[in-house]
Parts: structure tokens; C-alpha cells; sequence
């Protein structure tokens, strides 16, 4: 079996990186997988949704891989190719902000897709919708741990701090630079380090100028992997992230997780294995910011478990959930 993935591939995170491993996995599976990408300039994305519409009539199956607001462009697309040359469908809906997205535009794209499945990768994303009656399914992500780097150095505790995103609104950069703010007065032997660019990133470098608080610019994730052995803690205040891909990378790598409780993480992690806080509490993360500085070794159980359970995100886990979906007269 052909199977085409539509989606807006970036050269590197978030969905992207889910994207190429659903596909690899896929591949151990012996279908032919390719992925068509959406992603480029105006005159770019012209060009590749025409590709796209042209070469569908190739494969036996359309995987149309998006989220919210821009991001449901390719899932768009892929049905609508799909059902130009009448291939079977399945929509794999992650990332974005999706309950304000759902809010306004779930009824009529509830009617767009029609009984579709839907594939989600969190009890949040599947609840939202829920709501408006989408034939969703739920299947976690899943990873080939084999490809990520392995670290140089076992576990330390020490005072550096890391946060990775894009610098807008939805990641909420500010209550982790708030809170930073509030930590250095105090002490001033923690460091925090911001990887990540996007359109707040330079109005945050001149609000919270400080010789401990260092901009790192984006970085590809082949080398962002191999920069959380350096630190020991992850923060992560995104107000509304499905199954952010840090916190997976992070974990394991054995680092300890503060993460707003909002969106997918606290549906998917416990109390026993993440540092929960509720977003933009700016004042609660920098007390547990400060705990950590002052005697880390209390927290050691949530980051183990932490990592016992993202050590269970592999392919055997979902295997049958995808085939079922795409071949399901083998599994009735």
C-alpha cells in the first residue's frame, strides 16, 4: 500500500518531527510512505498544493496532517485531494491551540470532514473534540529513542534552567521571563537559557536584559537534543500545547518538568511525574523555580518517573490503533 502524509513540513519541531516518525514507523510496516509538504512563500504553497492534487491519484491512502488556525491548511488540502480521486482518509490533528480554533470553526469543519476519523494524541485533544461529535481517535505519539543521542554524562543536578518554543503568544515566554526575574533577585547563581525565535523575541531581549537570562537563538532540534544534557530542569509555559515534543526530548533526557497545567501535558503526565503550575502564574513557578535551586533532590522521583514514562511512547504501544485505522478489514 501507497500511503501519501500531506502537512506542513517545517525543516525542523513540533509536528514535523511526529510527521517523520509516524512515517518511519510506518515504513517497518512495509507500506510505501511519502509526505507532501504545504510549508513554503504564498507562491511556494501555490505550487505544492497543485503538486499535492496531482500526485494523490498515486497512493492508496491520504494521511492530512495539521492543527489550528494556519495549521489546518494541509488537512484541508489532503481532504480535499483525497476525495478528488476518491482515497481513503485519515485526518491526524496535533499542536496549535485548538479549543479557541474548535470554538469558532468546529461545526463547519465538522461538516467538512463528515465522519472522517480523526486521530489526537491526548485525552485534551480528544475531549475538545468531542464536542462537536468528530469520529476521533485517540493515539499517543511515538518515538524511535534509537535515533536520539545518546548522553555524554550521567544525570547531575545543576542551576541551569532551559525553555524551548516560539516566541508568541501561545508559548507564553513572558511568565517564564517574569518568573526568572523574580528568582534572580534573590540569588543570582541560576542561570535560564530561552532557545527559540518568533515576533516577541527582541521586545523580550530589552524587557528582561540580564547576564543570567541568555537568548539562544533557534537551534535545529539534532542539536537541541544534544543541549539538554547540559541542563537539569525544563520549564514549559505554552498555554495550550497538545503533546509538546520538549517535554518528551527533556524527560528522556532525564530532566525535571515544570509545566503549566493547561492543554495536553496534564492530561497525558501525573502529579508524580511533572511540577505542575497553572499558566501565566508567574509567582508559583519561581517559588518552585527556587526550591529546586535550594535542595533539588526531593524532586529526583518526578523526573525518574517522568522518564519511565516517555521511555513507554514507542511505536509497539499505538502499532495496532494505526493499522486498524488504515487497514481495518485485517482488524475487524
Amino acid at each position: 500500500m501507497k500511503i501519501l502524509i500531506v502537512v506542513n513540513y517545517r525543516p525542523s519541531g513540533g509536528l514535523t518531527e511526529a510527521v517523520r516518525e509516524l512515517a518511519e514507523s510506518l515504513r517497518k510496516e512495509s507500506f510505501i510512505v511519502d509526505i507532501a509538504s504545504t510549508y513554503g512563500t504564498i507562491k511556494g504553497r501555490i505550487k505544492n498544493i497543485f503538486n499535492i492534487i496531482r500526485i494523490t491519484r498515486h497512493y492508496d491512502f491520504i494521511i492530512a496532517s495539521g492543527c489550528a488556525d494556519y495549521g489546518f491548511l494541509p488537512i484541508l488540502i489532503g481532504v480535499i485531494a483525497g476525495r478528488l480521486y476518491k482515497k481513503n482518509i485519515l485526518v491526524d490533528f496535533h499542536e496549535g491551540y485548538p479549543l479557541p480554533f474548535m470554538n469558532k470553526f468546529g461545526k463547519a469543519i465538522k461538516l467538512f470532514l463528515g465522519n472522517i476519523p480523526v486521530t489526537v494524541a491526548s485525552e485534551y485533544l480528544l475531549n475538545v473534540l468531542k464536542r462537536y461529535k468528530f469520529n476521533v481517535v485517540l493515539i499517543p505519539h511515538q518515538f524511535h529513542y534509537e535515533n536520539f543521542p545518546k548522553r555524554e554524562k550521567a544525570f547531575s543536578w545543576n542551576k541551569k534552567f532551559i525553555w524551548v518554543g516560539i516566541f508568541q503568544f501561545m508559548y507564553d515566554p513572558e511568565t517564564a521571563l517574569k518568573a526568572c526575574e523574580l528568582v534572580l533577585n534573590e540569588r543570582n547563581d541560576a542561570e535560564f537559557h530561552f532557545f527559540g525565535k518568533g515576533p516577541l523575541l527582541e521586545r523580550m531581549k530589552n524587557k528582561y536584559a540580564h547576564p543570567n537570562i541568555k537568548f539562544r537563538g533557534f537551534v535545529p532540534r539534532d542539536g537541541l537534543l544534544k543541549e539538554y544534557q547540559y541542563f537539569s530542569t525544563l520549564i514549559n509555559t505554552s498555554f495550550g500545547d497538545n503533546f509538546p515534543l520538549k517535554l518528551i526530548e527533556a524527560s528522556f533526557n532525564e530532566l525535571l518538568v515544570l509545566s503549566a497545567k493547561c492543554g495536553g501535558p496534564a492530561t497525558i503526565y501525573n502529579d508524580e511525574e511533572c511540577l505542575f503550575f497553572e499558566k501565566e502564574d508567574y509567582k508559583t513557578l519561581s517559588k518552585l523555580i527556587l526550591d529546586i535551586l535550594n535542595n533539588p533532590h526531593p524532586y529526583d522521583l518526578f523526573r525518574i518517573n517522568m522518564h519511565k514514562k516517555v521511555r513507554g511512547f514507542t511505536w509497539n504501544r499505538v502499532k495496532d490503533r494505526w493499522l486498524a485505522l488504515i487497514l481495518p478489514k485485517k482488524y475487524e
